[in-house]
């Protein structure tokens, strides 16, 4: 047998409410223990959302620089290269304003 195949497992057995109703609470007072207040949570979730849009933009612009830095080195190709020599020519036109 390998060691990564699946181990057979017994069927699974339907919670009662009483179960559900525990794991409910559990769930609750971990919430509570994380973010005590409201105020908390919605600055916890306004950082998380400010970090997440400026690492996406900074990202972007990484990709972006690099995708022109690599059609740069295609000057020479027929058909790429005319098509490199238009991003450039806009590229630098919009700079230049």
């Amino acid at each position: 047998m390998f060691p990564f195949s699946k181990k057979k497992t017994a069927p699974k057995k339907d919670k009662t409410p009483a179960e559900y109703e525990r794991m409910g609470r559990q769930i609750e007072s971990l919430y509570h223990s994380v973010y005590p207040d409201r105020l908390t949570f919605y600055k916890m979730a306004l950082l998380r959302g400010v970090l997440g849009g400026v690492g996406g933009v900074i990202g972007a612009t990484v990709v972006i620089a690099l995708l022109l830095w690599l059609l740069s080195l295609f000057d020479s190709v027929p058909f790429i290269g005319h098509f490199v020599d238009t991003v450039k020519n806009t590229i630098e036109s919009g700079t230049q304003n």
